[in-house]
């Protein structure tokens, strides 16, 4: 793209197709557009140095094939069957280990997807090769209704049985409804402990 001198761009966000349906999609902002940033070419340009043909190198940490360790439905305003609850551990996973779970958007509203402590790979959407835009490290990504996502998770640091990370929707009223989970990293052998009768999460990392 050519840029001149005192020029003016808009990044816009126009409707995405969410894939819910066209009533869901228009109340889950599906038909939103709106203006993001306006971008002002300086009175002076000069050129700018060229782009690399390859960025920085990224490790794959599973094979898109993998068996699924764990899998997480969203349905209703619970993560496979379940309502946060501060006084349970869902599950541990253990330090140095790499995990695949799948995710899955079991109802027709439109759900997304974070994790904290790690960033993850996408390996399959729906069972396909995942487009470009979820190539890369992910901490959240969208679940299109009824289509799995198979995400691989590496646990490197930060283990305590008593102190958990927390998994949910990252729609701010699903999550405030309880569509939220929590688990620990643990050494190997430990078994998850029981969160502080005063509860904090780890860090968000």
């Amino acid at each position: 793209m050519t840029v001149r001198p005192g020029e003016r761009t808009t990044l816009r966000s126009t409707g995405p197709d969410l894939g819910a349906g066209a009533l869901a999609d228009r109340f889950a902002g599906g038909r939103d557009r709106f203006d993001v940033l306006e971008l002002r070419a300086a009175g002076r340009l000069v050129a700018s140095p060229a782009v690399p043909d390859a960025l920085a190198p990224m490790q794959r940490l599973a094979p898109a094939s993998a068996a699924p360790t764990r899998t997480l439905e969203f349905l209703g305003r619970g993560i496979n069957g379940r309502s946060m609850d501060m006084d349970r551990i869902d599950f541990a996973a253990t330090r140095d280990s790499t995990e695949v779970w799948e995710v899955v958007n079991r109802d027709g509203t439109p759900h997304n997807f974070h994790v904290h402590d790690v960033r993850f790979q996408v390996l399959s959407d729906g069972g396909e090769v995942p487009a470009s835009a979820l190539s890369g490290w992910k901490d959240t990504v969208y679940l299109p209704p009824n289509r799995p996502l198979r995400i691989a998770l590496r646990f490197t640091d930060h283990a305590d049985p008593d102190v958990p990370y927390m998994y949910h929707c990252h729609l701010l009223y699903h999550e405030d409804a309880g569509m939220m989970g929590q688990f620990v990293v643990v050494e190997p052998g430990q078994s998850p402990g029981r969160p502080p009768r005063r509860h904090a999460h780890a860090p968000h990392r």
